[in-house]
């Protein structure tokens, strides 16, 4: 049997009568002064008072916070689609070989979302497999303006309006 090193710890020592510390007497409630008594029909109006105050808040606050997480999507989708259109500039412009299974998915990824500025203008060829795509630059600006539009009006739906100074 080890003996304690610290007998004079109180973690240590066991509650109660058995040679510890005596245990802690219950707290009693507060009373507040200058109130009157509650009653169970002042509790039950109280109570729908406070449901009928806190329930549009707490909707507008589900709702407010349902439209910043689509907005923070938002931001992280145009983040990904801009990204992954730049990769794919820099690989055509440096003629990645088109067959490699990395450039060929980011191709086929890419092209469906380029494909409504496929025509608006020509892509000058420099090399056989090097291309300035002016497309895929048109398309990252087009992209991330409608995105900021988007996020502009969401963020305009969930602020508070400003006091007129009248």
């Amino acid at each position: 049997m080890r003996t304690n090193p610290y007998p004079d710890d109180p973690a240590g020592m066991q509650a109660g009568p058995a040679g510890g510390p005596p245990p802690m007497e219950e707290l009693q409630p507060r009373t507040v002064m200058n109130q009157p008594p509650v009653s169970p029909v002042n509790e039950e109006i109280v109570r729908q008072e406070e449901e009928q105050e806190v329930e549009p808040r707490e909707e507008a606050r589900t709702v407010r916070f349902a439209i910043g997480k689509l907005n923070d999507f938002l931001r992280w989708f145009v983040v990904v689609l801009e990204i992954m259109l730049l990769i794919r500039f820099v690989l055509k412009l440096i003629g990645a070989n088109p067959d490699n299974m990395f450039a060929a998915f980011l191709y086929a990824l890419t092209d469906i979302i380029l494909f409504p500025f496929s025509n608006l203008v020509s892509s000058p060829s420099l090399h056989q497999n090097q291309a300035f795509e002016w497309t895929t630059i048109i398309a990252m600006i087009i992209y991330w303006l409608v995105f900021y539009a988007i996020s502009r009006f969401l963020r305009i739906l969930i602020t508070e309006p400003e006091p007129s100074s009248e």
